[in-house]
């Protein structure tokens, strides 16, 4: 079985995830067969190794679920889970945080949200 591997360039919300304020994240529909070598494909009940940017391992989370998503109804469930990189929880603070990450969508425009559990906050090089 080969590693699952999920990456973040910002190390503010890696941060979240480690202190259990983050336990959900959301991903481009295109991506749910894997991006690259350090965002493989997207499996429900996998643990994967979280990467920041310079490809160290931060930590370990387990997905619980995965949800396809509309722009224009995202659930609470989500933006409760997934703050902003201030920490702000809203969903104003959801949605102005990831509308330049996916372009500026339009309502149909449809995502992957991922609900994770954190399982090991330190993992071994």
């Amino acid at each position: 079985m080969s590693e699952h591997r999920m990456q973040w360039y910002d190390e503010t919300l890696i941060d979240q995830i480690i202190a259990g304020a983050k336990t959900a994240t959301v991903r481009p529909l295109e991506w749910s067969e894997g991006l690259d070598a350090f965002n493989t494909a997207l499996h429900v009940g996998a643990t994967y190794t979280v990467f920041n940017e310079a490809q160290v391992a931060r930590c370990r989370v387990r997905v619980t679920g995965i949800e396809l998503v509309r722009w224009d109804a995202i659930p609470e469930s989500l933006w409760r889970r997934d703050p902003a990189a201030s920490g702000a929880v809203s969903l104003e603070a959801f949605i102005a945080d990831h509308d330049d990450y996916f372009g500026n969508p339009a309502g149909d425009f449809e995502f992957l949200a991922l609900y994770f559990d954190l399982t090991d906050a330190s993992p071994e090089p």
